[in-house]
């Protein structure tokens, strides 16, 4: 084998690694918005029952407003009856302060029932900002992991580059721009085995001369159907 396929092998072993360590780091983030996606749900039913909460409570406030009012004319219409000294007029006073009653006894079943519905809502609400801390611990301890991870990656990618660098420096230039425009074109080696005569890297049968050319170990030979380079194995 010639040394200059050694060489490449060992480089593209590097390059391997640090191909996988790129992705690993690229696909941290995308694990990132897919842990914060399980919050989603859960924020959505805090955040409606907060809402039924608050709609509640603005319409148990407007019944009050309006048992108030209601009140206040009672209190206004016996004044009047007390003022007045014609019997039909204080007749006809008493008829609106009941007509006033009845409104003001309906409005409080009203109220009753509005306040059954904010204590239910408020249960609700509560049960779900507990589901809610639960996920967010769950989703807080992925995201200090994937963290951790992420610096993990970091590491060994910089080691990795730094080995890389080493390999390939004694590495002709030739060979060595050869090889990088192999491996970033096919995306996954650029040295491959000759077996049986078949390239391990499109699967494709050489012609005699290569597997000649290969044998008589002089120069680099590439594969002539997909161009990564070739090395023999019998």
């Amino acid at each position: 084998m010639l040394p200059e396929i050694t060489q490449l092998l060992k480089l593209q072993e590097r390059d391997q690694r640090i191909r996988a360590l790129q992705k690993e780091l690229k696909d941290i983030p995308k694990n990132e918005a897919m842990a914060k996606m399980q919050l989603a749900g859960d924020q959505a039913a805090v955040e409606a029952a907060s809402m039924r909460a608050k709609e509640t409570e603005v319409k148990i406030k407007s019944v009050e407003l309006d048992i108030a009012t209601r009140q206040n004319s009672i209190k206004r219409l016996h004044d009047q009856q007390f003022e007045t000294r014609k019997n039909d007029e204080f007749q006809a006073l008493g008829h609106e302060i009941k007509r006033y009653e009845t409104d003001v006894h309906a409005l409080e079943d009203t109220e009753l029932e509005h306040m059954e519905v904010l204590e239910g809502a408020k249960a609700v609400l509560k049960e779900a900002q507990a589901k809610l801390a639960i996920t967010q611990g769950r989703v807080n301890e992925d995201l200090k992991s994937l963290a951790i991870r992420a610096e993990g990656v970091k590491a060994r990618l910089a080691a990795e580059e730094a080995e890389r660098s080493a390999l390939a420096t004694p590495v002709e230039t030739p060979v060595l721009d050869l090889y990088n425009r192999l491996f970033t074109k096919k995306g996954d080696s650029a040295v491959v085995a000759l077996l049986n005569g078949i390239c391990a890297g499109c699967h494709m049968k050489v012609v005699m001369g290569t597997i000649q050319q290969l044998r008589s170990g002089e120069t680099l030979t590439q594969c002539e159907s997909c161009g990564r380079i070739l090395y023999l194995v019998e």
